[in-house]
């Protein structure tokens, strides 16, 4: 049996590492054998699934390090730190021996990481990319891009560490070190619909990058299925469900703003009808519950609202009348399979391209991402969830996602079959 390694994100992002759940799930159907790996702060997301998880890089990344990142350099997401660890055989308990892989997927924000694999384990690789890149920012370019802002001696030690000369004695180029991440033995999943993306004559992937199915519900690799405790919403009350994904601290000044103008929304009049549930992640809900006094006598919140860390999506979604986000492709996936209309204010990255995609598919509506105001955010509510129009859209774009991810046998998993067969 084929042994399957998969490395979403070297980061805990829920929105790269949920669907690979999905993806586990199929490979093991299809007669694999998979476990994860990452650092410990990853292992949460996919230990309640069963799944089995190697920690790596502990001593660089211990448990906490998603929420207290002390790492230089500061403000930049992606650090160094790791990078020659792994030239110099971080990994090896991995990827050597008996118990190695024989495959790797990996994340497209691990593709510098994923190079290095490849080159020094001789272990072939697909990659996955969870959002909606363009054609042009491949996962070779991104990591020629993390090398070029490196230092020459530093990019130097890095590819001569893990490739030996070529057959003439020069050093292997940048260009040459990239290229197995562009050859076709190479295929990159996207895993969504390609009808969801752009259509325009210049948005067309190499011919070895796939849409395949999208991988959004989520079953157990072994044992029972993971206790989610409930969230208790009053039975007279329509949901709004609101949420700046799992990155929410790359852009944590705007996502404030965004939620306290979505708690402002909540004491405007008419809004005793609806009930607000926020998932703001772990440093701004205690920012936001000490800005309102909750668990205090001064308790500023509204009754109509409540705060949490992290909320299980789908069963949230489940729900909800309308669902107030960022523009992250994870919770858009979520909202379109559960049928929710789509309001999108954009507070960076990919997120604007995203609600160009659902405004152009008729599945939701966006504003400028500074519109935060409670009498805005209560026109683009009433909007969303008074249009039939969307509503059918929502219907239509559901079923196709259906189509794919129902589909015998999965594209996701032909494609790596044509690499390593199970």
């Amino acid at each position: 049996m084929a042994k399957v390694m998969i490395w979403p994100d070297l980061y805990r992002e829920q929105g790269h590492w949920l669907p690979c759940i999905n993806l586990a799930k199929s490979l093991q159907d299809a007669g694999y054998d998979v476990e994860f790996m990452g650092i410990p702060d990853c292992a949460s997301i996919v230990e309640p699934y069963g799944a089995t998880f190697h920690t790596i890089l502990e001593s660089i990344y211990p448990i906490g390090h998603s929420v207290e990142n002390k790492l230089d350099p500061p403000g930049q997401r992606w650090k160094p730190a790791h990078v020659l660890p792994i030239v110099r055989g971080a990994l090896d308990s991995i990827f050597t021996g008996s118990g190695a892989p024989d495959l790797l997927v990996s994340g497209y924000f691990n593709a510098l990481e994923t190079l290095l694999i490849h080159y020094k384990y001789d272990i072939p690789v697909v990659t996955i990319t969870t959002f909606l890149r363009h054609p042009d920012d491949d996962p070779a370019m991104h990591a020629k891009t993390k090398l070029v802002f490196m230092s020459d001696p530093l990019q130097r030690k890095i590819i001569e560490g893990v490739t030996e000369p070529n057959a003439d004695g020069s050093e292997v180029t940048l260009e040459q070190f990239i290229r197995p991440l562009e050859l076709e033995i190479h295929p990159e999943l996207i895993p969504c619909p390609r009808e969801f993306d752009f259509f325009d004559a210049d948005w067309e992937h190499r011919d070895n990058t796939h849409y395949v199915e999208p991988m959004i519900e989520r079953a157990v690799l072994s044992g029972e299925e993971p206790a989610i405790e409930p969230i208790e919403i009053p039975a007279d009350k329509r949901l709004i469900y609101g949420t700046a994904g799992s990155q929410v601290q790359d852009y944590s000044s705007k996502a404030r703003e965004f939620f306290k103008g979505l708690i402002a929304m909540m004491q405007t009049s008419g809004m005793d009808q609806y009930h607000l549930i926020l998932g703001v992640g772990e440093r701004l809900l205690a920012q936001l519950q000490t800005e309102y006094g909750v668990n205090t006598s001064n308790n500023r919140l509204p009754a109509n609202v409540q705060l949490f860390d992290w909320v299980s999506q789908l069963d949230i979604l489940q729900d909800a009348d309308v669902v107030f986000m960022h523009g992250g492709l994870a919770t858009i996936k979520e909202s379109i399979w559960e049928e929710v209309p789509i309001v999108i204010l954009p507070h960076g990255k990919d997120q604007q391209e995203n609600a160009m995609r659902i405004k152009r598919a008729g599945i939701g509506i966006s504003s400028n991402g500074d519109a935060f105001s409670p009498l805005e955010l209560r026109k683009l509510l009433t909007k969303a969830t008074s249009s039939t129009w969307l509503r059918a859209n929502l219907s239509k774009m559901r079923a196709i996602f259906e189509a794919r991810e129902n589909a015998s046998p999965k594209r996701s998993i032909e494609l790596i079959q044509g690499v390593v067969a199970p």
